[in-house]
């Protein structure tokens, strides 16, 4: 696998650089998440469900896509967009070492996902202290400071 960075461009003054290997795990990530309701449809039934189990695997999952649209539009700011975020908090965990680095980071994907879903049922535009894209920067930079295993290639 290809370990060269990759440039990212962003709305801010210089385009985030990260690991291909990390942007790997982002969207493995997002996409086991996104079919998450389907994934469980299938093991707990075998195979895929016919009738009432998969519309409402199908409704969670578009529940899911429309919860990940709304982070995605209110977390992202001009200076860090809500899929760099990700890239930066994957990137946290990841030693690009050893194949744990993905079930670290899906983790800690998952815990980010979930902290900025609830910065936008709380987020007020109008009060910064409750500003969702603040709050997310906030978040992604204590992450990124961390540093939660030594790599540090970032």
């Amino acid at each position: 696998m290809d370990r060269e960075p990759k440039t990212h461009a962003s709305k801010g003054s210089e385009p985030l650089r990260v690991p291909v290997y990390v942007q790997v795990y982002v969207w493995f990530f997002m996409v086991t998440l996104s079919l998450s309701p389907m994934l469980y449809a299938v093991l707990a039934h075998g195979r895929l469900p016919r009738g009432d189990a998969c519309d409402v695997a199908l409704i969670v999952t578009a529940m899911i896509q429309a919860a990940l649209w709304l982070a995605q539009r209110c977390c992202s700011s001009t200076d860090l967009s809500y899929w760099e975020g990700l890239l930066v908090a994957a990137t946290s965990v990841t030693t690009g070492r050893d194949p744990i680095s993905l079930f670290r980071a899906f983790w800690l994907l998952l815990a980010t996902v979930l902290m900025s879903l609830l910065f936008v049922m709380d987020h007020d535009p109008t009060r910064v202290e409750r500003h969702a894209a603040l709050r997310f920067g906030k978040l992604i930079i204590w992450l990124h400071k961390q540093r939660l295993w030594g790599h540090r290639g970032f």
